[in-house]
């Protein structure tokens, strides 16, 4: 009785707490990606136990919004980062990066699949949901941050201007800056990419970014119907 009483419990607190939580979730995503990494890019080292510490929270709050089954990718994820950290301590090389893109690449796919469940749920649209709609379009460009990190790790000539890739403090903020403007279609043309592959991402992401404010805002409006019908 008392599992069946506990399960029933952890429900209850799920559906309490999802939507505030995936607030809290896009706004530790937005301070790792848009303050922590310009500054580690800048020299200032100690924000990564911050990072690491966010980390944490982040794996709590995203076992409370979707259960265990999405904390364990998480781990790995976490595992990744610091085993690159330590290596990097030791002796930095392209492996360390390749660790961290991969890492990035598994929490940023895991995080897509746990919000977009949350958000494209049937039931009543919130404040909360449209805030966790935008924490799936960061996650977007945060996936194709590794998917363009691994293409200058094996094409060391797949874009211009980002220079050699080294495992330093700036790969990160490199890498976030070139795909939050291709996702944003502003291009500022400081960093372009001319190996095809490069390209043809490049390509992709902008298409989404145009599309994912339509899709979201059409499918947002149909829950809000079949809310309304239901009262």
């Amino acid at each position: 009785m008392r599992p069946k009483v506990t399960a029933a419990v952890l429900h209850r607190w799920r559906e309490r707490l999802t939507d505030p939580l995936l607030t809290a979730l896009t706004i530790m995503i937005a301070v790792i990606m848009f303050v922590l990494a310009p500054l580690q890019a800048t020299g200032v080292v100690a924000v990564h136990n911050l990072a690491f510490a966010f980390g944490f929270v982040m794996i709590a709050t995203v076992f409370v919004v979707s259960g265990w089954l999405a904390v364990v990718p998480l781990l790995v994820s976490l595992a990744l980062i610091i085993v690159a950290t330590v290596l990097r301590v030791r002796q930095p090389s392209s492996f360390d990066i390749l660790l961290d893109a991969t890492a990035w690449l598994i929490l940023g796919v895991t995080l897509i699949v746990v919000t977009a469940r949350a958000v494209f749920a049937a039931g009543k649209v919130t404040y909360h949901r449209v805030i966790g709609a935008v924490l799936l379009y960061l996650m977007i460009g945060f996936v194709f941050v590794a998917l363009f990190c691994f293409i200058a790790l094996f094409e060391p000539n797949a874009f211009t201007g980002l220079g050699p890739l080294q495992d330093n403090l700036a790969v990160v903020g490199n890498f976030i800056y070139f795909s939050f403007v291709t996702l944003t279609t502003v291009g500022y043309g400081d960093i372009i990419p001319v190996h095809p592959v490069a390209r043809g991402l490049a390509n992709i992401e902008a298409i989404i970014g145009q599309l994912y404010p339509a899709t979201l805002l059409a499918r947002l409006v149909t829950l809000e119907i079949e809310g309304r019908r239901d009262k």
